[in-house]
């Protein structure tokens, strides 16, 4: 049996939602974007979020800086976001030159504010059990289980990649599910002894198309596809080889087409409840 989900109708449905929630809720959500340098594939990627959360009632300001930008400007920016009551949600738009510090950069962002659900507070949130803000990417891949209907619990998942945005926060969020969940990454040997035995296989490496093949997957899997791999024609891929491996599974996302188009409605979910997080913050040191 093979399922069908079309993620683009998917975001369309579910933004149209979250538009009526905004308007019927008189919410005013503001979404501040910083973006270093100017990177074709970075000026992409927040165009489609400005166009997305305009399309919804979400306002956005865009912070711009040049390519050489040093720590401490990001920084003092960050810190008049962290405390500008009318701004809901803070992104930085990865990734950014070499010379920056990321990882002070996230964490410098009020956890209240984080959207990306990347600092070390959300992040240990998850792990704890108690989720506050969760990343975008693992978000949009519970969204396309939960929409396929798959019950998940006891399912051998094996996730491939162990980034801090997608692998290890996906892990936890599978865990709270009640999956039996193999990480693979770079250092596993012999990954077909791994992928054969999943039941749902959830693949982040992003490093060279078709790393995943037919013959590495089993009948009836649920296969979702989280990389963009752009080849020397500029066309874009998956890991996953779709055209021959859809014929095998239950379900295998596309690429493009898939998990990037619910990335961005979940960036619009994250900067609402934000918001709320927010006014229930204020509300209780009211008291």
């Amino acid at each position: 049996m093979s399922l069908k989900l079309d993620c683009r109708q998917l975001k369309k449905e579910e933004l149209l939602k979250l538009k009526e929630k905004i308007k019927k809720e008189a919410l005013q959500p503001v979404l501040a974007i910083i973006q270093v340098g100017s990177v074709d594939a970075s000026n992409i990627y927040i165009r489609n979020k400005r166009k997305a959360a305009d399309e919804i009632g979400i306002a956005t300001t865009l912070c711009s800086f040049p390519e050489d930008v040093c720590q401490e400007q990001l920084l003092q920016k960050i810190d008049e976001l962290n405390i500008d009551p009318n701004v809901n949600g803070i992104f930085i738009q990865l990734p950014i030159p070499t010379h920056l510090d990321e990882a002070e950069l996230i964490n410098r962002i009020d956890p209240k504010k984080d959207v990306d659900g990347l600092t070390t507070m959300n992040l240990g949130n998850l792990v704890s059990g108690k989720p506050l803000l969760t990343p975008c990417t693992p978000n949009a891949v519970m969204d396309i289980l939960e929409q396929l209907n798959c019950d998940i619990t006891g399912k051998k998942v094996v996730i491939i990649g162990r980034s801090r945005l997608v692998g290890k926060p996906l892990f936890h969020l599978l865990l709270q599910k009640d999956a039996t969940i193999t990480l693979c990454h770079s250092k596993t040997e012999n990954l077909k002894e791994y992928t054969l035995n999943a039941d749902i296989l959830i693949t982040a490496a992003g490093t060279k198309k078709n790393l995943i093949t037919a013959d590495m997957v089993k009948e009836d899997a649920i296969i979702i596809d989280v990389s963009i791999i752009r080849d020397e024609q500029n066309k874009l891929h998956g890991d996953v080889d779709y055209e021959t491996v859809k014929e095998k599974v239950t379900y295998v996302t596309p690429v493009p087409g898939g998990v990037g188009q619910l990335t961005v409605l979940e960036l619009m979910k994250n900067t609402v409840q934000a918001q709320e997080i927010q006014k229930q913050y204020t509300l209780t040191k009211k008291r």
